[in-house]
């Protein structure tokens, strides 16, 4: 996704969800609802500028310590291109996209489902449970071995007890992955998931009077019902992928090999997009202050973790070695 590495953006707010992709559910003063998911603050009126906003999110510092925004710089290259994109699709209603403006689409939309704040937490709640796991198997021998590298000379008996205490109080702290490791993932990603997305037959729905709701992750996965429960989802084995381009219009990545095409709308299709943007949301879904369209969608709980680990780091830990190791 390269600019030259150093260069700082005018800004450390980055947008999660671009400022041109939530103008198209916000009204002529750029204002738009947002709603908290169930148990959060009560709906209100935003400026587009502050919603879905992290500060440095795409920063990571170089090898000066200073922060590179080179990602950030890339990702507002592919936007601007992107709503270009967007205004063709919309407003000129071009229709199927041609070829390099398609590959825009696509890219667009794997970079947005790979840069979100829950493609971060899981990667850290993975590296936290991989951290945890190594230690608890390792025993205090290796957290001996890590310490004297650490301090350059041996350890007493006294401070490898003590700090196998502290480390393995697994519930009272959390590691997280650098981020540039997340950064990383999402950069050599968005090439390969952009290849799976433009080999979809793409459909596009608009909607004359119903109107659609987006959220702080926009892309939405339709699972397959074929796929074994235990099995998550993913651009590749998902049944279609479902992205609302605006208040009043919605596109779906379906079955690879269709061609492209439009098909006619209904108020029960509007409901069912609304009700995936809302369960996809993490923290609120945002929709045009002049519209009501949450009525009848259930908004789920905020979550607070995006993976599931069948087994704890507790059921690894081995203080000593078994016999004969």
């Amino acid at each position: 996704m390269g600019e030259s590495p150093g260069r700082r953006s005018s800004s450390r707010r980055h947008h999660t969800v671009p400022r041109f992709y939530l103008k198209r559910f916000a009204n002529a003063d750029e204002r738009i609802m947002r709603v908290p998911l169930c148990g959060e603050q009560a709906p209100r009126l935003c400026g587009v500028k502050d919603v879905a906003v992290h500060n440095d999110f795409y920063s990571y510092p170089d090898g000066s310590g200073q922060l590179d925004d080179s990602v950030e710089i890339a990702l507002s290259k592919l936007e601007g291109d992107a709503a270009r994109v967007f205004r063709m699709v919309v407003e000129e209603e071009c229709w199927p996209l041609p070829g390099p403006e398609r590959k825009t689409m696509a890219r667009w939309t794997a970079a947005q489902y790979l840069r979100v704040p829950a493609r971060r937490q899981a990667a850290n709640e993975m590296f936290d449970d991989l951290t945890k796991i190594t230690l608890a198997v390792g025993g205090k021998q290796e957290l001996r071995k890590r310490l004297e590298a650490e301090s350059g000379g041996p350890v007493s008996d006294e401070e490898v007890e003590r700090k196998w205490a502290e480390k393995t109080d697994f519930s009272s702290y959390t590691v997280k992955a650098p981020v540039l490791h997340h950064l990383a993932s999402m950069a050599g990603g968005i090439s390969a998931a952009s290849d799976v997305l433009m080999q979809r037959g793409w459909v596009l729905y608009r909607f004359k009077r119903k109107a659609l709701i987006t959220s702080d992750h926009p892309v939405s996965l339709v699972r397959d019902p074929r796929t074994p429960h235990w099995l998550g989802a993913g651009l590749a084995t998902a049944e279609a992928v479902v992205i609302p381009l605006d208040r009043r219009v919605a596109l779906m990545m379906s079955t690879p090999g269709i061609p492209d095409r439009t098909k006619s709308p209904s108020a029960a299709l509007a409901w069912d997009f609304n009700q995936r943007s809302a369960y996809g949301a993490r923290s609120a879904v945002f929709h045009h202050p002049d519209d009501t369209p949450l009525v009848g969608v259930e908004l789920p709980s905020k979550r607070t973790r995006e993976m599931r680990a069948s087994h704890n780091p507790e059921d690894f830990i081995r203080p000593e070695p078994p016999p004969g190791a």
